[in-house]
This record gives structure tokens, sequence and C-alpha cells, in this order.
């Protein structure tokens, strides 16, 4: 399969100066499509390299003269299989002196800003009343905090982190709106409905039977027409697959989490159309689908749902 013109212009093929038809006629590309270790098949090409470090700068702050990469390059060539790279940069970063409750921090305030921009676009064309989502540390990076003229009761589904993964909390920024965290599963909501919902880390994030049990639950107190949004990654063919799997890799290390979890979302990893079919089985229908980040490599969409 063939990437599209889009992917391949943001890509390292259109930096070493390949035409799509060269590009999959070379041995190294040919070797990217053939490989089964994503860390092999990033790490060891230096263009792709280089637009994989700076991706996780602009995404993670996690910036291109960091020895935590230098430390991953050794680990990609000296090591074959992923899950012993996983376990040994987690053992890294874990002994590093980065600061991971800043970076994380940034990352979450970033994705703060930039959805709640995409909230208040929605927001233009239709009132809600209710709202939950799922995904943040805590309610203080929830993007509604940017949204003061929200109707109805706010809720944050929390998961805990860590103490040395915890995000910073955030200095610069007091959000009007502070939603209810909440620890427990969302069938304890009081709230009788929520005509807005988001999954902000994804639903690859979530095992099919968490994910089942998180849909059932928002689909108990969401009315018809009410709208779910989350991001989603558009994984169509291999060379997606590798770049998707290790920056998911990256983010699930910035939590502290197992290689096993990171794998079960690898797994979970898929095209737009599957997740949306899977959507359809919950009852909701596409309402609109939005390219985020469309000046870097990754394949990631906004997937606003509705309610039927």
């Amino acid at each position: 399969m063939t990437l599209s013109r889009r992917a391949f212009l943001k890509s390292g093929f259109a930096a070493a100066g390949l035409t799509s038809l060269d590009a999959f006629a070379s041995p190294w590309i040919r070797a990217l499509l053939n490989e089964s270790n994503s860390y092999h098949a990033l790490y060891l090409n230096k263009y792709l390299f280089n637009d994989f470090t700076a991706l996780l700068a602009k995404q993670l702050h996690l910036y291109q003269d960091a020895e935590i990469h230098t430390q991953a390059l050794k680990c990609a060539a000296n090591m074959q299989d992923e899950a012993l790279i996983y376990q040994r940069l987690s053992a890294i970063l874990a002994s590093s002196n980065l600061n991971i409750q800043l970076l994380n921090m940034h990352r979450l305030q970033d994705q703060q800003v930039r959805f709640s921009q995409y909230l208040a676009e929605l927001m233009q064309h239709q009132l809600f009343s209710g709202y939950i989502s799922f995904g943040l540390p805590n309610s203080e990076f929830d993007p509604i905090n940017h949204l003061p003229f929200f109707n109805g009761a706010t809720y944050t589904m929390t998961h805990t982190l860590s103490e040395q993964y915890t995000p910073l909390p955030r200095a610069d920024f007091t959000g009007v709106i502070h939603p209810i965290e909440l620890f427990t599963q969302a069938s304890h909501i009081n709230e009788p409905k929520a005509e807005l919902a988001a999954i902000y880390n994804g639903p690859h994030s979530y095992s099919s039977n968490e994910f089942t049990h998180m849909m059932l639950n928002i689909k108990q107190h969401m009315p018809s027409g009410g709208k779910l949004i989350m991001p989603i990654f558009d994984v169509q063919h291999t060379a997606q697959k590798h770049l998707v799997s290790v920056f998911n890799d990256w983010q699930n290390l910035l939590h502290g989490r197992s290689w096993q979890s990171a794998q079960t979302q690898r797994n979970r990893l898929q095209p737009l159309d599957a997740w949306h079919r899977e959507m359809a089985v919950y009852g909701y229908k596409v309402h609109k689908v939005i390219p985020l980040e469309e000046s870097t490599m990754l394949p990631e969409y906004l997937s606003i749902y509705e309610k039927v």
C-alpha cells in the first residue's frame, strides 16, 4: 500500500530527495515497510530519525538536543526486542535529569489550549448542557476550563499517575469552570445528562473491554444529538504503524506506564474507518473529522461523533 502524497511530503522520504516512485523502489524504504521492529524502522534511518525527534520536540517537549535521543538510538542499535528497548528507555527516563513533571505540564497545557479551540467552535453551532471528559490526570488541564459560559455540571474522570510523572500545577492560568473530579466509573455520575463528552487520550488508550464499558456509560448519560470528541490515529499501513507505535510509546513512557500497557495500545491502532465502524456499534455516527497538526508527519485527526 502506498503513502498518500500528503503523508509522503511530510515524511523523511521527501527529505531524502526521493520521488514517491523512487521511494518505493529504494532498498531502505522497502526495508522500512518490511521491518517488524518499529524502533529499528525509525531510529536506524537518519532521515526518519531527524523527522521523528522533531515530532517529539513539537508534541512532547522532548527537544532534539536532549540526551535521551542519543540513548534511544543506542538502544535501537543494540537491542532486537521492542519490549526490552521500551523497558530500557523507561529505566533511563526514571534515572535521568529530565524534569518529567515539567514536560508533562507543558504537553498537557498545549493539549488543553488546542482542544479548547475545537470545543469553542463546536459550541458556536450547538448549545450543550452537561459535560464529562476522560484521559486526563486531573481537572486542572481539562479544556472545558477555557469555556466559562458552559452550562450544566462538568466532570473529569481522572487517571492517577505516580508522583514522578504527575504534571506540575499550572501557574499561569486559573480556570473559571472547575470540573468535579471522579475516580470511579461514569455510572456514578449524578447528572442526568451529559450532552458533550471527550476522550482526550484517544480510544486506542483503552482495551476493547475498557472502551466498551466506557462507551456504555457515556451512552447512558448522553441524549440523542449529543456529541463525543476524541483524537484518533489513522493507521492504514506499515510505515504509519511504526510511527504511531513509537510516538505512542513515548507518551506512555512519560506517564510511567509498563510495556504491557503500551503493547495493548499498539494492538488497538487501526484505520479511521475502522474506528467509525466501532463507534456505530455504540450508536454514534460521524459528525465531523478534522486533521490535527497538519504540519507534522503524524496521521492524527479529531473525530466528532453524534449520538443517534
